[in-house]
């Protein structure tokens, strides 16, 4: 068995012992990393605190990238492969958010307490394991990333990977071919190796305007975006491959008694497939232009958000030794897709998935929590994880 076999290695039996007995240590991280606040492209005081916590622990090279992203580095033995771990430290909540924690019993409750503090807190503590057992048989690189939510548009992991080649730890230089990547967000119950692409627009109508009587007739851009999203409501998407669309946000007008000139609305497509988004997009096109036709209107389009698609073969090595690890350990896991850090990697080819190592609940409300008593045995399960990459066993 892959876990009896990794259980040998002194890196293994050793950090599973101190993360048995860590709770309140990573409890009070988790705590302290929650209570920064950290909105997505307003990351700073976060880049700062996990920056600082990075070269208090110890960590043997930490320096921070052009767009915030906060990277450790531990040097391996053997460079043919470089493990890449990613975790984002943006989260969904305004800077005024009230970030208090609370522990009752068995819930610690704030926002963003689990998306995505806990799993950099995770990462971190990791890094206190790997510290102990230096150089590792593989170079690893743990990377806090910004702008993974939203709008942010996988800001961190974007650049991270677009600039792979332009980072020097201490004379050590990443080569992609040999990267492989165990990034932590979400839940211990999935493994996400099938990124989910999104197109997000933000479209605004422009109309003469004018009085609602004197002026009736004259062209409303309200009138236009109406016409278009009741366009976009009928149309047909596929169950399979899974594609989605929704206008999230309008906004537009400034008075009852005024033909509008000007609103807007923002929409989010969805969809596994590449070809699938490129004509769903298309589709959103041709009512675009007979919207403005048949309502005497224009408009402009502004892209706010273009996260690529990919997945992992269901074939790989990769994901089948991850799926025999977690049965092996008790972990049920279920193979996904969703929209995370790892969107960047896979649709450049190269081997990501995205885990969680956590039980949680309410994530991106105000009343999200996290279960205490998961924490241990997530962490004992990404550290096997983590250390089946680095004994080549995945």
């Amino acid at each position: 068995m892959i876990s009896e076999e990794l259980r040998r290695h002194d890196l293994v039996s050793q950090g599973l012992e101190y993360l048995e007995n860590c709770l309140e240590e990573y409890i009070d991280l988790i705590t302290e990393i929650t209570q920064v606040p950290a909105p997505s492209n307003q990351e700073e005081q976060r880049t700062g605190f996990v920056k600082s916590k990075m070269e208090s622990m110890g960590f043997p090279a930490v320096q921070v990238d052009e767009v915030g992203n906060v990277i450790g580095f531990f040097p391996g033995t053997d460079a043919s492969r470089v493990i890449v771990s990613m975790a984002h430290i943006d989260t969904v909540f305004p800077m005024d958010t009230d970030l208090t924690v609370r522990r009752e019993g068995n819930i610690l409750a704030a926002p963003g307490v689990s998306d995505n503090s806990a799993s950099v807190a995770c990462m971190l503590l990791l890094g206190k394991v790997f510290l102990s057992h230096l150089p590792l048989p593989h170079p690893v690189v743990l990377v806090a990333t910004v702008g993974e939510e939203g709008l942010g548009d996988l800001r961190g992991a974007r650049y991270f990977c677009d600039h792979v080649e332009d980072y020097d730890f201490d004379g050590f230089r990443l080569e992609p071919e040999k990267l492989i990547f165990l990034n932590i967000d979400g839940d211990m119950q999935q493994i996400t190796s099938q990124a989910v692409g999104s197109r997000r627009l933000r479209i605004e109508f422009k109309g003469q305007g004018g009085h609602s009587w004197a002026d009736f007739g004259n062209s409303s851009a309200i009138h236009g975006l109406g016409t278009v999203i009741a366009g976009i409501a009928k149309i047909q998407v596929p169950d399979r491959p899974k594609t989605t669309y929704n206008v999230g946000v309008i906004e537009g007008g400034h008075s009852v008694n005024s033909i509008a000139q000007t609103a807007s609305m923002l929409l989010d497509m969805r969809s596994v497939s590449s070809d699938r988004l490129a004509r769903l997009e298309s589709q959103v096109m041709k009512i675009l232009d007979k919207a403005a036709e048949e309502t005497g209107t224009s408009y402009d389009i502004q892209v706010v958000g273009d996260r690529p698609a990919g997945s992992l073969p269901e074939d790989s090595g990769y994901l089948r030794g991850l799926l025999a690890l977690g049965k092996e350990l008790g972990h049920e896991l279920r193979v996904g897709a969703a929209s995370t850090d790892s969107n960047i990697p896979l649709s450049r080819g190269w081997p990501a998935v995205t885990m969680g190592f956590k039980r949680s609940g309410d994530g991106h409300k105000t009343s999200e929590f996290l279960y205490v008593d998961s924490l241990i045995p997530g962490i004992k399960f990404a550290l096997m994880c983590f250390a089946a990459l680095l004994y080549d066993k995945l």
